[in-house]
């Protein structure tokens, strides 16, 4: 599986600060997650937040950044405004959200104060970065000799990433000026994260078509296009209907769109790279696959419970974890890591256990610590599949910092 590089040599360079700056910042994630592991009791809000934003903003969402700017330049002739274009916004996503991840907890665990003030500025940077993320993609679209379905999914999952920062933006604007929007308690962060979960379905879903088209250079199809646009459609209504107060209305129509993209999905790419097994690279995309399977039905499972009974009070702590950690750990993290083996492959040399022992470790990590949280209400088995993604982590600092 031969993922070509970026041709122009200064966003080659660019793009490994980039995936150096996103498993540096993956780092706050796992030192809390070890932390959540040892926490009697409950876990302390801004505790659950700066672990949770660690991984959603600092080592999903600029990741998916990073693969956007990767297959959007690709084998093209790009002019010095492009690299400089580039370049700075590279290091303004690293910046912004390498300030935003930390002030979660530095926030949210005091009543006020500058930081707490801070935490909206950084927020409002992060959303406009990734604005600009998505118009950049889209108009690049236009500029591929031929426009693939990656092309597509990428464009279309940084456009949902920068709606859903806005709606995040805004709730961590009402910590400081009160609240204005027109949403209750709960649905206050439902509105936002229940986004940001569809989002994590089309970055995925991008990196494993990447990763496994029979013809990286074939043209978009009709039903890839429908594929991103489904989820795309399916992502941005969820928020709307919060603000619309017609959730119960809208959910069967969300419903079918999330069946019809997981169809679409199943159908054109995942069936083949799971025919197709592990091994080498491969291996990234097919765990990738079976916890995306995995997700999709955990989705789909609390959609009709939250339906059936007004709310989450009575599922199991365990399947909510379950919930989380399918898909930042077991879909988007075993992705990321094939996506940083592919761009610092010239050094596989580095650590050449890791990348196998990350992989054994986080899938075998993920059922160990459910069935102990499910069994004895413990979460120690966050320890296995921790120190997987760590070494996973690890593995890739290295290899990038030895790459060209």
């Amino acid at each position: 599986m031969a993922i070509p590089r970026v041709k122009n040599p200064a966003v080659w360079k660019s793009l490994k600060v980039l995936f150096i700056a996103a498993p540096v910042i993956f780092l706050i994630n796992i030192f809390f997650g070890f932390d959540n592991a040892l926490t009697t009791g409950e876990i302390p809000r801004w505790q659950i937040l700066i672990h949770l934003h660690a991984g959603s903003v600092g080592w999903i969402t600029l990741s998916a950044i990073g693969v956007g700017i990767w297959v959007l330049t690709g084998q093209r002739d790009v002019s010095a405004g492009y690299e400089k274009f580039v370049g700075g916004l590279i290091w303004a996503a690293v910046i912004a959200f390498g300030a935003y991840v930390p002030l979660f907890g530095l926030a949210f665990s005091r009543p006020g104060g500058l930081l707490v003030t801070l935490h909206p500025i950084f927020g409002g940077a992060s959303m406009i970065i990734l604005w600009i993320s998505g118009v950049y993609a889209v108009i690049q679209l236009r500029k591929q000799s031929v426009t693939t379905t990656t092309h597509i999914l990428a464009a279309t999952a940084l456009l949902v990433a920068a709606i859903g920062a806005t709606i995040g933006a805004l709730l961590s604007m009402e910590r400081v000026v009160g609240q204005f929007l027109p949403l209750s308690g709960a649905d206050r962060v439902d509105a936002h994260a229940s986004m940001m979960g569809i989002y994590l379905f089309l970055v995925a879903s991008a990196i494993i078509e990447w990763f496994t088209a029979d013809d990286p250079n074939k043209r978009w199809s009709i039903w890839g296009l429908l594929q991103a646009l489904v989820w795309g459609i399916s992502a941005s209504l969820f928020p709307a209907a919060y603000f619309l107060n017609l959730v119960d209305q809208m959910v069967p129509v969300l419903t079918l769109l999330l069946l019809l993209g997981a169809v679409l999905f199943l159908a054109r790419t995942g069936w083949r790279v799971l025919r197709r097994g592990p091994g080498g690279l491969k291996t990234w995309p097919f765990l990738g696959t079976i916890w995306l399977i995995v997700y999709l039905a955990l989705v789909l499972t609390l959609i009709v419970l939250l339906v059936s009974s007004g709310g989450f009070n009575g599922v199991p702590a365990w399947m909510l974890i379950l919930f989380d950690h399918s898909a930042f750990v077991g879909m988007m993290t075993n992705l990321i890591l094939g996506v940083l083996s592919a761009r610092s492959r010239e050094s596989r040399s580095v650590l050449a256990w890791g990348e196998p022992a990350a992989a054994w470790l986080i899938n075998l990590g993920i059922p160990i610590f459910i069935g102990l949280k499910a069994a004895a209400d413990i979460r120690y088995g966050a320890f296995v599949m921790g120190t997987g993604v760590l070494i996973g982590v690890v593995t890739m600092l290295m290899r990038l910092r030895a790459s060209e």
